[in-house]
């Protein structure tokens, strides 16, 4: 059938493009807010405009990964092409004010959600919904991530791999995978590199182990924060204007007084030095209060590279207080163990770290993934 492989190359193409657009904005943003700290005190008033913005889109424009799942059994959600714009620009002013937030989630959105221009450029693609989610689902991730495989993975996972056996999808989103996956490295957008060495032997079990508990350990406590937060500031401050603008405002608070900084924002860099560096629990516990508050109140941008953060920060940290010295596999197995307990999707996170650092890891991934998922219960940021 003709329209899988246009839906494919169309929708790889575009998401790979909008990626690449957005990575080097973000870049561009992050550095910009570094040298001008007092960005920070913007925040709070992006949030009143932001606000009112919300106030008069339609409402399922302001909708994210969950809506989007939605769509695959619910007739009655809308993905709208202009979730795209609206997503793109206000991670942009969330990271460009010191929000703490990632940007998997923009990928994504961007992806499914401009993969339905082709119902509005043809009638005829109307009933090719699923292919379109899948796709888009699956380039987003790629695009953001370079990590094609894992995307694909994620895609399905995300729905328990319900439709693995309709090999029209699974080919549809494969392929648009790895096209989205070429469109930046065309364009010469780098990515970090990670090098992570070790030999197998009984040593491993303690980094297993240790990176599985604090991984299940911080999943729930982010999980729970974001539930806890999210009532507590929705009771106190209801309308959404005021919410936005009083929870950013504490945000603000929060990091000037504290000179929190380095938890703000994307947070690659932190994530890089957990690989060569002693980390603390303060590095996670900040990062994970930062996130909490910026998302919950409705902030976008995404929870996944936050988690990453999280994962590793606490994993590195847990280890160094044991003395196991291996800081590059402590943080690798935890900031994808995390990701894959938080998210409900932990063998498109071990596939994820076979490769970002090398299958070797990825097997002992695919351990510390389950066994923190098995931890975390059924909890899961993509499933309220």
């Amino acid at each position: 059938m003709i329209k899988i492989p246009i839906i494919s190359l169309f929708v790889g193409l575009i998401s790979g493009a909008l990626s690449t657009l957005f990575l080097y904005s973000l870049s561009w943003v992050t550095s910009f807010r570094a040298e001008n700290s007092y960005l920070i005190w913007g925040l709070p008033i992006f949030g009143l405009f932001f606000g009112l913005l919300i106030k008069i889109i339609p409402h399922h424009v302001n909708q994210g990964v969950p809506y989007i799942l939605e769509e695959l059994e619910n007739d009655k959600a809308k993905v709208s092409p202009w979730m795209t714009p609206f997503i793109f620009f206000s991670s942009l002013g969330t990271h460009l004010f010191g929000g703490s937030a990632g940007r998997e989630g923009v990928g994504v959105i961007m992806g499914a959600s401009a993969a339905h221009l082709l119902p509005k450029l043809r009638t005829s693609f109307q009933s090719m919904r699923p292919f379109l989610i899948y796709a888009g689902l699956a380039a987003g991730f790629s695009s953001i991530f370079a990590t094609p495989l894992a995307a694909i993975v994620f895609a399905f996972e995300l729905q328990g791999f319900k439709h693995i056996r309709k090999y029209n999808l699974v080919m549809c989103a494969g392929v648009a995978s790895f096209i989205a996956v070429l469109v930046p490295k065309l364009l010469e957008v780098t990515h970090q590199n990670y090098h992570v060495g070790f030999l197998f032997s009984w040593e491993l079990l303690p980094y297993l182990i240790l990176a599985s508990l604090s991984s299940a350990l911080g999943g729930h406590l982010f999980y729970w924060g974001m539930k806890g937060y999210t009532r507590l500031i929705s009771y106190l401050f209801p309308h959404i204007v005021l919410k936005l603008t009083i929870g950013g405002l504490l945000v603000s608070f929060l990091v000037y007084f504290t000179g929190s900084y380095a938890y703000i924002g994307i947070g690659t860099n932190t994530i890089a030095e957990s690989f060569i560096s002693e980390m603390s629990f303060y590095d996670f516990a900040m990062k994970c209060l930062l996130t909490i508050m910026t998302i919950s109140i409705g902030f976008k941008g995404g929870e996944v590279t936050p988690l990453f953060f999280m994962g590793s920060t606490f994993s590195n940290s847990m280890a160094s207080f044991f003395n196991f010295n291996n800081f590059a596999l402590s943080s690798s197995l935890g900031m994808t163990s995390l990701f894959g307990a938080v998210t409900g999707t932990p063998l498109a996170s071990a596939v994820m770290a076979g490769e970002l650092f090398g299958w070797k890891v990825g097997c002992l991934c695919l351990i510390s993934c389950y066994l923190s998922r098995f931890l975390m219960g059924n909890h899961s940021i993509y499933r309220h």
